[in-house]
């Protein structure tokens, strides 16, 4: 274009004609080609490890240690891998799955009617001087819950035990857990000692019920039978041996023993003491009494699910709703927890 015609075009006459410079910038060439950013994804992705390496670690792990953090960073960003906060989950079991699985499809229609009649109850364990810092992990919007994304938390140090309970539009009763003292282990352990002497004693007395009813006498006529038939059968016939079960000589009622956990944790007999009885059950029976549908939702807990915590429960006509193992997702207190 001449000097004297390009003084006196407009600038959109200029844009619009043919006349400019339509060749690709120079400019600074890419700094990984397609296959080695390729490369950089797969070495990310490769496992559990390898998803929580820091930048420097991944360019050792994928050969490209000549190319700058910013680079690696860049690129995974352009593959819309990011550094999210990682998830905690449970491993489950095949049956677990199965029965979790049920657990959904039961109440997948459930509206605001059945909910509401449900009580939600946990344990909540806060470590004291515990730092808890932030956990990333390298991933994409749809691994969210991919097996290499997620971990598992566990406790260390000194920590402080809290109850709770919420209901839906419902807040309930919260309770902190005391250390226990010596002397209310020595109370706790006369206390045991004497339900322990009544469970012998009923015991005693329902198996002695059953051998002097005609249930027994008939049970061991028939097993004496057998046995006899047996034996004689070995002797002179050259049968097989077998074992012939003789359970009219056993005992037909065995109430289960109770012993005290072991563990620093929180047992039955300290739940049923500190929490249950004073606590739990007494609002359990007011809300039947306002609701007739009402239902008791506590996790699989050794203190939760034993025998005797189960019996106490049942004495007391309190329902408890059949929990799938290892399901805190499906509690909604936990997202109180993890707020705290």
């Amino acid at each position: 274009m001449r000097t004297r015609d390009r003084d006196n075009i407009s600038l959109c006459e200029l844009l619009a004609k043919d006349c400019l410079d339509k060749k690709p910038r120079s400019g600074c060439p890419k700094a990984l080609t397609d296959e080695e950013i390729n490369h950089v994804v797969l070495t990310v992705k490769h496992d559990f490890c390898t998803r929580r390496m820091c930048l420097v670690d991944i360019r050792r792990e994928a050969g490209l240690s000549h190319i700058s953090d910013s680079t690696i960073w860049k690129t995974r960003r352009s593959r819309g891998i990011r550094a999210y906060k990682e998830l905690f989950k449970f491993i489950l079991k095949s049956e677990n799955k199965v029965i979790r699985l049920k657990y959904c499809m039961d109440r997948k229609d459930w509206g605001m009617d059945e909910w509401r009649n449900y009580r939600f109850t946990d344990e909540m364990s806060i470590e004291v001087g515990g730092l808890f810092g932030l956990n990333l992990v390298w991933r994409d919007q749809t691994e969210k819950r991919h097996d290499d994304c997620v971990g598992c938390m566990k406790k260390q140090g000194e920590s402080v035990m809290c109850w709770g309970m919420i209901g839906w539009g419902w807040k309930g009763p919260f309770h902190v857990w005391e250390i226990e003292t010596s002397e209310e282990k020595e109370a706790a352990a006369l206390a045991i000692a004497l339900l322990e002497e009544g469970r012998e004693t009923e015991e005693k007395r329902l198996n002695e019920e059953w051998k002097a009813s005609g249930e027994w006498e008939e049970l061991r006529n028939t097993e004496t039978a057998a046995f006899s038939a047996q034996r004689y059968a070995e002797k002179h016939d050259n049968a097989p041996k077998q074992r012939v079960p003789q359970t009219h000589r056993g005992k037909r009622f065995k109430l289960a023993k109770y012993k005290r956990g072991e563990g620093k944790g929180i047992d039955s007999w300290h739940y049923v003491k500190c929490v249950a009885r004073p606590v739990l059950w007494p609002t359990c029976r007011d809300q039947l009494q306002s609701n007739a549908s009402f239902v008791l939702m506590e996790d699989n807990a050794p203190a939760h699910d034993s025998i005797f915590t189960n019996a106490r429960r049942e004495e007391e006509g309190i329902k408890k709703v059949d929990w799938p193992a290892n399901s805190p997702d499906f509690n909604p207190i936990e997202h109180i927890h993890q707020q705290k």
